[in-house]
Parts: C-alpha cells; sequence; structure tokens
C-alpha cells in the first residue's frame, strides 16, 4: 500500500467522525443562527484542522510499506489525533451558548464562561426548557425601590444586569408583549448604511411592519435579529450593527 492511500483511508476514517462531530456542532450545540454569529464556524474550523488534516497528513507523513515500527507509528499517530480531537471537541462545547437573553429590548448570548467571567455561578439552562441554548428574559422588579436596588449592588460589583440568573423568567411567555418592543423602522434604516434590510426582506418575506427587530450581541458578531410577529418565530439575523449594550 502506498503512502498516499493509507493517507486516503486515513482520511476516509477521519470524515465519518467530522460528519457526527459536525452535526452535534451544527444542530445541537450551535443550532440556527447561533452556528454564525456565536462561534459555531470557528469551532468547526478546530475540528477540521484536526480531524481531516492533521491525522491524514501524519500519516502521508511517516506511512511507508514494511517500515520497522510502522504499526507503532500509526497508533501513536492515531492516539495523538484521538487526544488532540478530544480536547478540540470539548473547547466546541464548553463555549456553546447555554442562555439567549432579553433585557431591555436587547437579545444577549452567552455561554456558561459568560457567567464565570463575573465570578457568577452558571445557572442550570434546563430549569427553563428541554432546549439549548435557554431562551429566557431577565425581569428586574416592577417594585422601583427593590429593582434600584437590584441595579446599585450589580453596578457596584460590575455585573451586567442581563447575567443575573435571579430575575430570568421562559421568554416564551412574554413573546407578546416583546414583539411590541422592537426598533423603528426609521430607527433601523438610519443605521443600515449597506441596504442589507431590503434585502433581508426580500430574501424572507413580508414587509417591515410583519416583523420585530431587537439588537443581538454575542462573541462574535452583533447584529440585528428578525422575530416574526405572526407566530413568534426568530428568523434570522439582519447584518446591520446595533447601539452598544448595556
Amino acid at each position: 500500500m502506498s503512502r498516499y492511500l493509507a493517507a486516503f483511508y486515513h482520511l476516509l476514517i477521519s470524515l465519518v467522525i467530522f460528519v457526527f462531530l459536525a452535526y452535534l456542532v451544527v444542530f445541537v450545540w450551535y443550532p440556527d443562527f447561533f452556528f454564525d454569529i456565536d462561534g459555531g464556524w470557528e469551532g468547526m474550523r478546530i475540528i477540521i484542522a484536526v480531524d481531516l488534516v492533521l491525522g491524514p497528513m501524519l500519516t502521508l507523513v511517516v506511512f511507508k510499506a514494511g517500515k520497522p515500527g510502522l504499526k507503532f507509528d500509526l497508533t501513536l499517530i492515531g492516539l495523538f489525533q484521538g487526544l488532540c480531537l478530544i480536547a478540540g471537541a470539548y473547547i466546541v462545547y464548553s463555549e456553546r451558548p447555554t442562555f439567549f437573553i432579553y433585557y431591555e429590548k436587547h437579545f444577549y448570548s452567552s455561554s456558561s464562561d459568560t457567567f464565570t467571567r463575573y465570578n457568577l455561578p452558571p445557572p442550570d439552562p434546563k430549569e427553563f426548557g428541554d432546549s439549548l441554548p435557554a431562551k429566557v428574559i431577565s425581569k428586574l422588579p416592577d417594585n422601583p425601590i427593590e429593582k434600584a436596588d437590584v441595579l446599585r449592588i450589580l453596578f457596584q460589583d460590575n455585573i451586567p444586569a442581563w447575567t443575573y440568573s435571579q430575575t430570568y423568567r421562559p421568554l416564551d411567555k412574554h413573546l407578546d408583549e416583546l414583539v411590541k418592543e422592537g426598533v423603528s423602522e426609521s430607527g433601523l434604516r438610519e443605521r443600515d448604511m449597506e441596504g442589507n434590510l431590503d434585502a433581508w426582506l426580500d430574501k424572507n418575506g413580508g414587509s417591515f411592519s410583519e416583523y420585530a427587530f431587537f439588537p443581538i450581541h454575542s462573541r462574535y458578531r452583533d447584529a440585528f435579529l428578525g422575530i416574526r410577529k405572526a407566530d413568534k418565530s426568530f428568523v434570522g439575523i439582519l447584518e446591520i450593527l446595533p447601539p452598544l449594550s448595556h
């Protein structure tokens, strides 16, 4: 067997593993628009580099038919690739979005690291539903004095209010009121320097009045999220730079 054929077989095996991991990344860990805005593609590049490039390339370099110790070399390559792949997959998994938070007319995508960064214990997303990331709304107390007390404490500790999990409530129960709070068309067009709004509406159908648009903030991109008012579905990302987050 030539080294090129051996590398090709290694690539085929790696491809099977890649398809499985790609399914997890695209449909489970970073579903829907989270793949584009919250590191899904960056994670895929790690997996591609380790699984489809590193392993087969090492086999191509090392393999030589009849070489003494070839089985040992190939075993080491497999172990090395496996360890690197496990480490890469763990990084991608650990950085997946676990919460999608609505606070003060903005959406925030957050992973467990978001909370630990502010010395907060990561909340359990399963308390708010079966699907990930958990979609919640941060509802501060209605009482002005209680609300001011909470905000004062968070400000003193330099903790963004939207990371305070004690205020979280399931988002689906508030969607009817939420879709009334979207940014105005004039406000959105003022920020739309490249005409992306009209292209977005052409792609998804309907007029501006059929959607509500909100700023969305994530690790890799800030943009707007369009929600269809009729069925409260999250339609997709509109590439317009939003105002700063709170």
